[in-house]
């Protein structure tokens, strides 16, 4: 088995874009709501199609700045696209809370399609884990690690579930000054956690990988 990495720099993180790709993807949409709400204070007009302008231009300058220091852009691209998404949703309705609509979707998907991986035996948390650490499919040969993964599948199903509930009712509720923070708080810090849980977990199960038939 591979040898783990630290929180800070293992695959798992590098896969999601690493913690500032995490923080950048998470201030278009605040960009968003803080425009919307202030536009709406002052009276502008097209308070919406304001705030649309303002999340782009900062998806705009996190994809430049990225670019001045020689990082990697796939973030920032994905991060665009997913901001188109969610523009597309909002312009269509003209209302601020369905840019978060496409989110609670994909949320949803995960949610499900992780349940669903775990239930067949067939989780979706192992094969990252094979891919990102470069073990193929060897983990399916060990019984402790094999049930680990099951069991972190089904955690990660939970974490995208908690994700779809609250967003779903503040959705419901017009608060998209709200969904806005449960987006923030619920991303990173979440998923930061539950990569920490699922390390710390396979560290366990691999200490008696070798005498696990």
């Amino acid at each position: 088995m591979s040898q783990l990495h630290t929180l800070g720099h293992h695959p798992w993180l590098v896969a999601l874009g690493g913690r500032r790709g995490l923080v950048d993807g998470a201030v278009p949409p605040i960009v968003f709501v803080a425009a919307n709400a202030v536009c709406g204070l002052v009276g502008a007009p097209h308070v919406l199609y304001l705030a649309v302008g303002a999340a782009a231009a900062t998806a705009l300058v996190v994809l430049a700045r990225r670019v001045r220091c020689g990082e990697s852009v796939k973030g920032a691209l994905r991060g665009l696209a997913g901001l188109a998404v969610a523009v597309a949703f909002a312009a269509r309705t003209g209302q601020a809370r369905d840019f978060f609509l496409p989110g609670i979707y994909v949320d949803a998907a995960y949610g499900v399609a992780f349940a669903a991986s775990a239930a067949v035996g067939r989780p979706a948390v192992g094969y990252l884990y094979g891919i990102l650490f470069r073990v193929g499919g060897s983990w399916r040969r060990h019984r402790r690690l094999r049930r680990v993964l099951v069991a972190a599948t089904y955690g990660w199903s939970l974490v995208f579930g908690v994700r779809t509930a609250v967003q779903a009712v503040l959705y419901r509720a017009d608060q998209p000054e709200l969904l806005a923070l449960a987006k923030v708080a619920l991303g990173w810090p979440l998923t930061a956690v539950a990569i920490a849980a699922t390390l710390a977990a396979v560290r366990w199960s691999e200490r008696d990988c070798e005498h696990d038939g």
